[in-house]
């Protein structure tokens, strides 16, 4: 089992990936679950779940750098 994690480029979601490395799967695509843009996509049949870690509006806003001293 291979994990990994992505992120939304839309919405700044955040996602687990869990692929199987043994288990056989299909060819696929992933979309987010919040707002619906495109994540990712694979050709290999394997079998890859993805999970919300994080949704935007819970995720901490950027802090600034201070300003150098």
């Amino acid at each position: 089992m291979k994990i990994s994690s992505i992120t939304c480029p839309h919405c700044g979601a955040s996602y687990e990936v869990a692929e199987s490395l043994s288990a056989a799967g299909r060819p696929g695509r992933a979309e987010c679950t919040i707002c619906g843009a495109f994540l990712a996509d694979w050709r290999e049949p394997r079998l890859r779940a993805f999970r919300l870690i994080v949704a935007p509006e819970n995720k901490y806003p950027r802090v600034p750098p201070s300003p150098p001293a």
